[in-house]
């Protein structure tokens, strides 16, 4: 007997244990993460990411000697030994953009056991299409990860109060997932408040239990977690360099850039078009309507609280005690998108109550609530969705390098006198075409450009010094976000010169390469000597 298309399709779509809900967010976020992954050239932090110790320096010393924990670097540690020059960026990527991808179906599992599905999808789509996730999840730094275990450590938790099959394991499983988080990154520790209600809420759960024995069960766990930790961070601290703490110190006072430092614009710059005012509107309104609930119902005002203070306890540390939080403030955006999804309830259910009452005049009122909800969400959703694909996908045109247009508006730059972290965007000058160059020329010891250093020391194995160049590596829309030349000698160089390299693309030249004379400008090169006017 034949079954019809339609009836197979709503077979699998029916089957136990599917979530159509959670699929689309997974496509979605599949297309963000991995698409053209291996697209840009390495973007500054990410160098710093990768293991590449001093000459003679050990595993464990070059650990010690960086500013953060050391699961990154244990990552680009193993694919050394996949790839030892790192050059195939994709490969390098996967690891990070795969734990991004499983942080969504993570988050997403977490927010419905404690919320509700319509929140999980809701506050999961919004995660999925959050700039800066979507950024982290296509470099290679910690983020990924980091965030990847905070979100472990809570569903963990939440499965032990809720699955007695979990109950003793998820406590430990949670306290594992803290552990490598915190490994990952200090970031970690700002899960606590909703930790501690879970926690909680698993320690009421089991009244069977005696108290003294989920007592020693959280101890157990408790010191396993601490001593994964303080291995590490014990002889970390001990050998801490005065370079570190000095970093540490210029990003709490501002020393670290002279620069303005603004959380409002930085989120602007990764979501450039009415993002922030469909996160205020729908924030403001899920505030209050998750309090109008709470008031209401009064068991729901602990696990509000527990989700309020994951918000504001990092949002006082990041913006009152920081002066340069950067892309850290993904630790309160990432509790904040909770409150939102709660503010398109919020406007379900205003527009219900508003149709319900015309629908006692009009009975055609009866059947526009839900389609104008429906459409509604859609047209935002898809608004969000397609501007993210392309600041972070689509690289036709790289912004926010260049300015670009996306339907009706621009995307424009970011204004450099702003502290500008840029991660996650595509960017290509085919550095491993300007190194392949340079390297076919064994006989030229140096070279200059208008590149950042950390870009071009990792590319360049030679000499940076102008007066002894040699090459001089002119990039247009460089990272450092200036095309200014700053060497005078590059300069009066470039003005008489062609360039013997030429990277183009859409026809705009990105990377040019000169070939200039040894020394420096005044000793080299005599001045020009104007004609004189006999007349």
């Amino acid at each position: 007997m034949k079954i019809s298309i339609t009836k197979q399709i709503n077979r699998f779509f029916n089957k136990p244990g599917f979530d159509i809900y959670l699929t689309c967010i997974l496509l979605l976020s599949a297309i963000l993460r991995f698409t053209y992954l291996g697209y840009s050239d390495y973007q500054g932090d990410e160098i710093k990411a990768l293991y590449i110790p001093s000459e003679g320096q050990q595993f464990t010393d070059f650990l010690f000697a960086q500013r953060k924990g050391p699961v990154q670097f244990i990552i680009t540690y193993l694919l050394h030994f996949v790839d030892a020059d790192y050059s195939n960026r994709f490969l390098i990527r996967l690891p990070f953009a795969l734990a991004g991808f499983f942080s969504v179906y993570i988050f997403y599992k977490l927010i419905k056991s404690r919320f509700g599905q319509k929140v999980a999808f809701y506050s999961s789509f919004f995660f999925s299409t959050l700039g800066f996730l979507i950024a982290f999840s296509r470099i290679v730094q910690y983020q990924s990860f980091t965030i990847l275990f905070m979100l472990l450590t809570l569903y963990f938790f939440s499965l032990a109060g809720q699955n007695s099959k979990f109950k003793a394991k998820g406590i430990f499983l949670g306290g594992l997932a803290w552990a490598l988080g915190l490994l990952s990154h200090y970031d970690a520790i700002f899960v606590l408040p909703f930790a501690v209600y879970l926690l909680v809420d698993w320690f009421k759960s089991y009244g069977e239990d005696s108290t003294k024995k989920k007592l020693l069960l959280l101890t157990v766990a408790g010191l396993v977690s601490v001593s994964l930790v303080a291995v590490f961070y014990i002889p970390f601290f001990i050998a801490i360099t005065d370079a570190t703490k000095g970093y540490w110190l210029g990003r709490i006072s501002g020393n670290v850039s002279a620069k303005l430092s603004s959380s409002r614009y930085l989120f602007v710059v990764y979501q450039p078009i009415y993002t922030l005012h469909i996160y205020t509107l729908l924030g403001i309104l899920g505030g209050v309507f998750m309090l109008y609930r709470a008031i209401l119902n009064k068991k729901n005002v602990w696990i509000y609280l527990a989700l309020l203070l994951w918000i504001l306890l990092p949002l006082a540390f990041m913006e009152k005690l920081v002066y340069v939080p950067g892309t850290h403030i993904y630790v309160y955006l990432i509790p904040l998108l909770v409150v939102i999804s709660y503010g398109i309830l919020a406007f379900e259910e205003i527009i219900d109550f508003t149709f319900a009452r015309l629908g006692k005049v009009i009975i055609l009122f009866r059947r526009i609530p839900r389609l104008l909800v429906e459409l509604s969400i859609s047209f935002v959703f898809l608004f969000v969705f397609a501007q993210a694909y392309a600041i972070y996908v689509d690289h036709y045109v790289e912004y926010p390098w260049t300015d670009e247009k996306f339907l009706l508006w621009i995307f424009p730059r970011p204004t450099p006198s702003y502290h500008l972290s840029m991660f996650g965007f595509p960017y290509n000058r085919n550095w491993d075409g300007i190194k392949a160059f340079v390297e076919s020329f064994p006989q030229i010891t140096a070279y200059s450009t208008n590149e950042r250093s950390s870009i071009t020391r990792y590319h360049i194995k030679l000499i940076k010094d102008a007066n002894l160049a040699g090459f001089y590596i002119y990039i247009r829309e460089p990272q450092t976000f200036t095309n200014t030349i700053t060497s005078e000698k590059a300069n009066w160089w470039i003005q008489r010169h062609d360039p013997e390299y030429v990277f183009s693309r859409n026809g705009v030249d990105l990377a040019n390469i000169y070939m200039m004379a040894p020394g420096g400008l005044e000793t080299q090169f005599e001045p020009e000597i104007p004609e004189v006017n006999e007349d």
